[in-house]
């Protein structure tokens, strides 16, 4: 399931997210537009998620040395989120925690292990913002074929394929890339309109 995304980075984005209330059932007849739109809308209603984000090729640099290849954690809306990153220090593998309340944010230092400020430019929160990251995605997402229903798990899921601009999944890749299309995969589940999977190509 992974593969190559354009500018030398692979992700593939895993996600269980919770309701605030009531879960919506998708069991009418949608059109891709309509799937889109319903899942952007259920993504903001959510009220905690767990995620992994996997890449299989490259990395999300998130300071001068390290660079990010898997993050795994658990966000709980609007602003706390518990994390463990692996990757690379100056070429040395790594795994560090991530902590973050409100507006602070810290992780612990891949040497020492003493916690100290994350690098301000890494802000994994905008990751769920509904403007941001994977609410991004799902509104951007254009070109949009319809590849047919999937399961992932035990997760009966409509799968869609288009192409995103790369401003789009910038909190995600950490590029600065501007009007690049990057060819997207999505998961969404039939039963919630959540989203279970995001592949960037």
């Amino acid at each position: 399931m992974k593969k190559s995304l354009c500018m030398a980075t692979a992700l593939v984005l895993l996600l269980c997210a919770v309701f605030t209330g009531c879960s919506s059932s998708s069991s009418e007849n949608l059109t891709p537009a309509d799937v889109l739109a319903k899942s952007y809308e259920s993504m903001q209603a959510a009220s905690s998620f767990h995620f992994t984000m996997e890449h299989s090729t490259a990395g999300t640099p998130i300071s001068k040395n390290i660079l990010m290849t898997n993050l795994s954690g658990d966000i709980v809306s609007p602003d706390k989120l518990q994390a463990t990153i692996t990757g690379t220090y100056s070429d040395m593998a790594i795994e560090v925690s991530l902590v973050t309340v409100g507006e602070q944010t810290y992780m612990t230092n891949p040497i020492s292990g003493a916690w100290e400020p994350a690098p301000a430019a890494f802000q994994v929160l905008n990751v769920f913002d509904p403007g941001t990251g994977v609410g991004a995605i799902i509104k951007g997402l254009a070109d949009v074929t319809d590849l047919g229903n999937e399961k992932l798990g035990k997760t009966s899921c409509y799968h869609l394929s288009g192409n995103v601009l790369s401003e789009s999944p910038a909190p995600l890749t950490g590029t600065t890339a501007t009007g690049v299309k990057i060819a997207t995969e999505v998961w969404i589940s039939q039963k919630t309109l959540l989203v279970q999977q995001v592949k960037l190509n």
